[in-house]
């Protein structure tokens, strides 16, 4: 076991004291700036003033030199330095170090206190100004823009020390820990009031690995977790547990740091996604602080409420519609379909469901309610095609059977199991045609529409749909299929013209080609114009 794993704290010069070194090439007022050995100066160019000049406004030394340049406060909580940063022009910048020997897989946590003084610390208290942040390196890199960083949040508590920790999972041997501030540019008077930054008394230790269980009932998630692995010489401290709807991103606590139970619950909505997520603290008494901790690193689960029902809404084209509502009967949940026509809500449990749709939209009506049998770990997909303002059809449905239309051959019948929509769905069978006709006036390009299913084909047998147009209703379109498949909807454009006014109608036949019988459910035919209309400009008459 590598010796560092039993430390109490693997930093070098954990303390920022004494003996200080010079930075190679960086001076202020002929005095060579300073570095707590074994730290390092970094800044991110992007947010430092000149940076292509080196920032040579950006000033690091220990904080007794500080302190006798200004004839000032030395700053510090513990032994007899700390580290000082200080501008009077913006920065985004730090100190770093590199940890060697570790163990890859292991969480190590970071701890370091930050105190920031904007303008000085004659000058008031100034929050949000200077923001502070940790964190660390899992590869073990230098470059403080590096993607691979886990970064703490951000603190911009000013003219007040802050403890500010980060924790992640070494991914290599070596990891390296940052502790950087970001100042705006200082509006001073000529740039006088210097932005001034203290870090000290640093710590990074192993830190323990939680474990973490979700089981979602009804609306309920119960959760349990635990912690092991605290450092020597440290000890348990708390878990703290958050969780979030994975529609927003702020995330609730359930439980805070210094709690040491290892269970819970919250609710939540059916048809919700949540991430959960715990770690444990561990804490440790040092002289100058009683109570100093450190995090473990975050671990996660995810969660849904129930099951999740999805769809679509559509016109008589295909083309999604937004501003619909689809309701679960039994329970009232909701859901309104977005500008695709896409909707999601959640039900409670597996089962038989109704749903329906309702909208205002420009006299656009919903087809009959949709039942489903929704089932754990199985995807459950919804399809509402509406139905238009001036549909001519009557009946296309088939709640009340095959009245309002004209058949020849054999008589369909309904099917009340496995219908499309409503409370029935239309059969044929045998060789049959059944048809319906009506008329449009001013119809902006009409469009026969309707669900089917064919089953027991051999490919001999033949449904046609024809969608009828112009005196004397002569075939205009025509569909034609011998493929066996589930619920599908079809369509066809009247393609005449634009807006369309006289006779309009549609005829279905079914044909069979010998033994077996093949059948054809039909459900939801309309038939009338098109989503929306003709852009019309209208221009002035200019007489010269």
């Amino acid at each position: 076991m590598p010796l560092n794993v039993l430390a109490t704290n693997i930093l070098t010069n954990s303390g920022l004291n004494d003996p200080y070194v010079a930075i190679s090439g960086r001076t202020w007022n002929s005095q060579n700036e300073l570095i707590a050995s074994g730290w390092h100066p970094f800044y991110i160019a992007a947010g430092t003033h000149d940076a292509a000049n080196d920032a040579k406004k950006l000033h690091w030394m220990s904080s007794v030199q500080f302190a006798l340049s200004f004839g000032g406060i030395d700053y510090h909580i513990e032994g007899n330095r700390a580290q000082n940063m200080w501008s009077s022009y913006k920065f985004d910048a730090g100190i770093y170090q590199q940890i060697s020997g570790l163990t890859p897989g292991q969480g190590y946590g970071f701890d370091i206190p930050i105190v920031t003084y904007w303008r000085g610390p004659g000058y008031p208290d100034s929050d949000d100004k200077m923001v502070k942040q940790v964190g660390i390196d899992p590869t073990g890199g230098t470059d403080p823009t590096s993607p691979t960083i886990i970064w703490s949040a951000t603190n911009a508590n000013d003219k007040a020390w802050v403890y500010m920790d980060v924790a992640a999972t070494a991914q290599a041997s070596t990891i390296t820990v940052f502790a950087k501030v970001q100042a705006p540019e200082n509006d001073s008077v000529n740039h006088t009031d210097l932005d001034m930054v203290y870090f000290d008394a640093a710590h990074v230790a192993p830190v323990p690995t939680t474990t973490l269980t979700a089981n979602p009932s009804g609306t309920t998630v119960n959760l349990s977790w635990s912690g092991s692995g605290v450092a020597p010489s440290w000890s348990l401290k708390g878990y703290e547990v958050q969780y979030r709807d994975t529609t927003g991103s702020s995330w609730t606590t359930l439980q805070g740091k210094s709690n040491t139970n290892t269970s819970g619950s919250f609710s939540g909505q059916v048809g919700h996604t949540y991430v959960v997520r715990a770690r444990t603290w561990q804490k440790i008494s040092e002289s100058y602080q009683s109570d100093i901790d450190l995090p473990g690193d975050w671990r996660e689960q995810t969660v849904t409420l129930g099951i999740l029902v999805s769809g679509r809404v559509s016109d008589n084209r295909g083309n999604g519609i937004g501003g619909v509502v689809i309701t679960e009967s039994s329970s009232g949940a909701t859901a309104t379909s977005g500008n695709n026509g896409l909707f999601a809500l959640g039900v409670a449990g597996s089962g038989q469901y109704t749903f329906t749709a309702s909208t205002t939209l420009a006299g656009w009506t919903p087809p009959p309610p949709l039942s489903a049998t929704v089932q754990l770990n199985q995807t459950t997909l919804l399809s509402f095609t509406m139905r238009p303002p001036d549909d001519v059809i009557n009946n296309g449905d088939f709640e009340i059977g095959s009245s309002n239309w004209t058949v020849s051959g054999t008589a369909p019948d309904t099917i009340t199991s496995g219908q499309r929509s409503g409370s029935a769905s239309l059969h044929l069978t045998g060789t049959v045609t059944l048809s319906q006709s009506g008329s449009v006036a001013n119809s902006y390009q009409p469009v026969l529409s309707f669900w089917y299913k064919m089953a027991g084909s051999d490919g001999d047998d033949v449904f046609t749909a024809e969608l009828l147009g112009m005196d004397g209703l002569t075939p205009v379109n025509g569909f034609t299929t011998s493929t066996n498949g589930g619920w599908q909807q079809a369509w066809l454009p009247l393609n005449l013209t634009e807006v369309y006014t006289g006779p309009i109608g549609v005829r279905f036949s079914l044909v069979q080609g010998g033994s077996p019988q093949t059948s054809v459910y039909l459900d939801e035919v309309s038939l009338g114009g098109s989503w929306g209309g003709p852009l019309r400009i209208y221009l002035p008459i200019i007489f010269d």
